[in-house]
């Protein structure tokens, strides 16, 4: 259940990934993409977290 919480893309070299790659689209939306990198990882926390529930109801 640990794999599963904590094996995902929910953490800093995400967000790191998310603007390099999304801001070499969106050079002047780059601002916005470190604003919402930290909530980004929260929902991908929160993903893994779930996903980690439901691997612990069907072991």
């Amino acid at each position: 259940i640990a794999t599963f919480a904590l094996c995902g893309f929910a953490n800093f070299s995400s967000i790191g990934i998310q603007i390099g790659g999304i801001g070499a689209l969106a050079p002047n939306r780059r601002h916005d993409l470190a604003r919402l990198g930290l909530r980004a990882m929260f929902a991908g926390t929160l993903a893994n977290f779930m996903t980690a529930t439901i691997a612990g109801f069907l072991l």
